[in-house]
């Protein structure tokens, strides 16, 4: 990666960061600023149960960023299980049998072009996870584009489905698209991610508590 790639994106990793500040979270900032390079984590920390990659570029492809950004999640979460098993009492951890699963964040492409808003992406599955914990006021404000192209333009789609709801209060638009032979992604503005994103990070905080 050449030093004008680096700075740039560098510069969208600060500008990510500022934009989660202004959705209320404080405490985001450069993973490589506190821990710098360590492979697994994502380029920005502090979003609770996310593992957040960040592309700051003009073209993008996005089946590979999500590949990344998951790839990144699972390594960050055998980390995090290493570690919880040495300091864990002999076989503590074992027979509660955790799976990777427990550990892995939830990953996600947060990218953007020069002038345009931010976009987060995250795969299907992750999707489903993310609205399985918010309330119906939010489902029934959330509409879902199904597009069966591989070869379509997911910001120019989103842009005119926001559009056709602009005049329902309170809308929330996403996008369901395939890339690759196995994997949906979905696509929504980072504004209106961050509605759902509340919601559900507030039901993971409350299973977290209430976990044995």
């Amino acid at each position: 990666m050449g030093l004008y790639s680096r700075d740039k994106g560098k510069r969208g990793e600060r500008l990510w960061c500022s934009f989660c500040r202004e959705q209320g979270y404080n405490d985001v900032h450069r993973t490589a600023q506190y821990r710098g390079n360590t492979g697994a984590a994502g380029d920005v920390e502090g979003l609770p149960f996310i593992h957040c990659e960040v592309k700051y570029v003009q073209r993008l492809n996005i089946r590979e960023a999500m590949e990344q950004s998951d790839g990144d999640a699972n390594m960050e979460a055998i980390r995090i299980r290493e570690a919880e098993e040495k300091a864990a009492p002999h076989g503590a951890l074992f027979t509660q049998d955790f799976g990777l699963s427990y550990y892995k964040k939830l990953p996600i492409v947060a990218s953007k072009r020069s002038n345009e808003p931010w976009l987060v992406t995250m795969y299907a599955w992750g999707f489903v996870s993310l609205v399985s914990l918010v309330g119906d006021e939010f489902l029934d404000s959330l509409h879902v584009i199904h597009k069966a192209s591989q070869r379509f333009s997911v910001r120019k789609v989103l842009r005119e489905a926001v559009r056709q709801y602009e005049d329902e209060d309170g809308a929330l638009v996403a996008i369901k698209y395939p890339r690759g032979e196995n994997a949906s992604l979905v696509t929504m503005y980072a504004e209106e991610w961050f509605v759902l994103y509340r919601e559900w990070e507030a039901g993971m905080d409350l299973k977290a508590r209430e976990e044995p």
